[in-house]
């Protein structure tokens, strides 16, 4: 026979176990994603497996860009993205639409509606590439400006108006310095933003030490992270580039170059860590280099980005978000092994604000 709890016993117990439950925090929700800026959605074997065993659930392909034409005085389409493979079902698609700041400076208040309206119909035509998977999110990508906020707020305000009966939200990119001046910059009239922590120094000065990821400069720009209005999801970096310079002048980016790259002695003198000097003019991937060109090679290494997160974990909000990385390509995740990546991503479900 089993022995019977008093009334005041089972309240007593109860009581524990809640006050139990209140003292540990809910478990944070991180959702794994990746972005794809090619404009050939065409999935490889590699590329599906790490996928797959990252467990990715989210993948923002740039569907096209907006440029301003100043030809024909009007904002245009380019870069429109084709799909070459079936993507797995279990993964989510959020089409991303890259628009152009000069955009936005030339572009008239009275073209606005029809620049909505180009850009509803030219995202209507490319979900039709995913009509198996179910679309709930676009997310817009534009490095706006005080002077061009009104425009570009406005914009998205008319393009929410299609899309928010259909059922599918917006969200934006959110640059470090739309973060620490928001009051300048203002906050835009989406539902989440994507705070894009990379691309923080300042990439044409030769004196710079690493453009793509810089703790130090990084960490000046998140007191304003925890009570920023949006909720935030986070971009990481995965990829590396060489910066070409020639006569103390800023040429062109010189994308996934690696140090092996740079290792014929013929051609290149390393100068430091991160300095190459062109000592022999040449063509490295299908780029023209003349004698005494210099080269700044750029990556992101795994304890720089463990930094990055660290210090990221400590300043957000504790809330359920997405971690992006930038960008999925079989160049670039080679770079980093599963077990690196699913670190960095457990890091975020430690935020304690």
């Amino acid at each position: 026979m089993k022995p019977r709890l008093s009334p005041s016993y089972k309240i007593t117990l109860l009581f524990l176990i809640f006050l139990i439950n209140s003292c540990q925090p809910n478990k944070v929700k991180i959702t794994p994603a990746f972005y794809h800026w090619q404009t050939n959605l065409s999935l490889s074997k590699i590329e599906q497996k790490y996928l797959s065993n990252l467990a990715i659930q989210k993948i923002y392909p740039k569907f096209f860009d907006v440029d301003w034409d100043f030809n024909q005085q009007a904002a245009v389409a380019l870069a429109t993205l084709s799909l070459s493979s079936d993507l797995p079902k279990e993964v989510a698609i959020i089409p991303t639409v890259f628009i152009t700041n000069r955009t936005l400076v030339h572009i008239s208040n009275d073209q606005l509606p029809d620049l909505a309206n180009k850009v509803v119909q030219k995202l209507k035509g490319q979900m039709g590439l995913f009509s198996t998977l179910t679309i709930n999110e676009i997310q817009f990508d534009c490095d706006w400006t005080q002077s061009t906020r009104i425009k570009y707020f406005e914009l998205l305000t008319l393009l929410n108006q299609f899309f928010e009966p259909q059922g599918i939200t917006l969200s934006a990119t959110i640059r470090l310095h739309q973060i620490k001046y928001a009051q300048k910059t203002g906050v835009p009239p989406v539902a989440r933003g994507m705070l894009m922590y990379y691309n923080m120094g300042t990439v044409q000065k030769e004196t710079t030490g690493n453009s793509i990821l810089d703790n130090e400069i990084g960490a000046k720009y998140l007191d304003k992270l925890a009570p920023y209005p949006l909720p935030l999801d986070v971009a990481l970096p995965l990829f590396q580039w060489g910066v070409l310079f020639r006569n103390n002048k800023m040429i062109k980016l010189l994308n996934q170059l690696t140090a092996n790259e740079l290792s014929d002695v013929q051609r290149f003198a390393k100068i430091n860590k991160n300095h190459w000097e062109v000592i022999k003019s040449t063509y490295l991937n299908g780029v023209y280099l003349y004698k005494n060109d210099k080269i700044r090679l750029e990556k992101v290494d795994r304890a720089t980005l463990t930094a990055a997160a660290d210090l990221l974990q400590q300043q957000l909000k504790r809330d359920n978000r997405s971690i992006v990385f930038y960008h999925l390509d079989s160049t670039v995740i080679q770079q980093f092994k599963i077990t690196e990546l699913k670190e960095i991503i457990k890091k975020f479900e430690r935020t304690t604000k």
